[in-house]
């Protein structure tokens, strides 16, 4: 039984990865000059589109998250946010001002989007080489949500005060 059920997990992974289309090459690091910040940790993008956050839903949990991960060890913060914003979204934002950091070492920056998004869409599509990570990527009222709809339930309060601290410029393109 265990053997049939790990032939099963390895084809199926073998299947997925497979039928992937494969991600295309991360952009350059964009880190607003006017607030470089050199150090290298974990890092997430706060995007603000008028009075609602860009979220993304994991698909492992359910769970709502900012965009946002593991720091490869070399690349500043900032560009960790750009990158595993980049990847989960396929948005290139820009990274502006260090909003604050949890408990975990999480760094947290308010990012930009480029283009013209007037937050008209609430939804938008899951880019094919994030789907086995990523289910949704959308917009809400980060007040409105719970705790138990939050990937990291503690950090929510943080969340949504570093929301508040999002700079004007960065709310609205």
């Amino acid at each position: 039984m265990k053997n049939r059920l790990l032939i099963y997990l390895i084809l199926s992974t073998v299947y997925l990865n497979g039928c992937q289309e494969n991600r295309p090459s991360d952009p350059v690091c964009r880190a607003n000059p006017k607030t470089l910040d050199t150090r290298v940790a974990n890092a997430a993008c706060i995007i603000r589109l008028n009075e609602k956050m860009l979220t993304v839903t994991h698909r492992l949990s359910g769970k709502f998250d900012l965009p946002g991960g593991t720091s490869n060890g070399v690349e500043t913060a900032q560009c960790t946010a750009h990158r595993e914003t980049w990847e989960e979204t396929g948005f290139n934002v820009e990274v502006g001002q260090f909003l604050g950091q949890s408990d975990q070492g999480m760094h947290f920056y308010a990012c930009q989007l480029a283009g013209n998004f007037t937050g008209e869409l609430q939804q938008f599509p899951v880019p094919e080489w994030s789907s086995l990570e990523v289910t949704a990527i959308e917009l809400h009222d980060p007040f409105v949500l719970t705790g138990k709809q939050w990937r990291f339930e503690d950090q929510l309060v943080q969340i949504r005060n570093m929301f508040n601290q999002v700079p004007e410029s960065a709310a609205t393109q």
